[in-house]
């Protein structure tokens, strides 16, 4: 134990770690976006990110704790069959359902239902340490790919309404993928990408 964590435990002072570091960003950039989201009249969505960072927060404190236990362990073949059928049948279902249609949001939002508490869970084992070199590389990649992805949602939105009739002249990140989704097979391989990728992340967490 070195005399600099000693002198900051005796003295009850803590140094933040990354991860806190990490989860007071994260918070941060959901209650942005909440306010930016009730500055053009999307309520809706402003509760959506109001109740991520609360939930983010609540996780932090240490008041929240998803009641499912894991293994560390890497898939099995069964695993491995299990999460290609749901995604087979999530991509070919949104693929087929009407965009933006009830059923269309109703199987959206019951995957995350069902996938939370399962990526939520608790994995820990005796002999972890720190995440790898390419878990924190990917980790800062995704972050730049998310923060490049909102600075052009907030650029085209102020653009657009600050320049009389330019709101085709400056589209959304949604407005540009939209015509990309309107056939059904083109949204259902995009949905397979989409969760199979989510698959490939979570795997690579866990063997990390």
């Amino acid at each position: 134990m070195s005399e600099l964590s000693h002198s900051e435990r005796s003295s009850g002072r803590r140094r933040p770690t990354p991860t806190t570091i990490s989860r007071a960003g994260w918070i941060g950039v959901l209650l942005i976006t909440a306010v930016f989201h009730a500055v053009r009249g999307a309520p809706v969505d402003a509760a959506i990110y109001v109740a991520g960072a609360a939930v983010l927060t609540l996780d932090a404190l240490g008041w929240l704790r998803v009641p499912l236990r894991m293994p560390a362990d890497r898939d099995t073949v069964s695993r491995r069959v299990i999460a290609g059928t749901l995604i087979a049948v999530a991509a070919i279902t949104l693929g087929f359902t009407q965009l933006y249609s009830p059923a269309d949001t109703a199987i959206v939002v019951g995957l995350g239902v069902l996938l939370l508490p399962v990526a939520w869970a608790d994995r820990s084992r005796a002999d972890a340490g720190p995440p790898g070199a390419a878990v924190r590389r990917a980790a800062v990649l995704w972050s730049v790919v998310i923060v490049l992805g909102c600075l052009w949602e907030i650029g085209v939105y102020f653009l657009g309404r600050d320049l009389t009739g330019s709101e085709n002249a400056f589209p959304a990140l949604s407005d540009l993928i939209d015509p990309l989704l309107a056939s059904p097979p083109a949204r259902a391989l995009l949905v397979a990408c989409w969760l199979l990728g989510g698959y490939a992340l979570l795997r690579r967490g866990r063997s990390s």
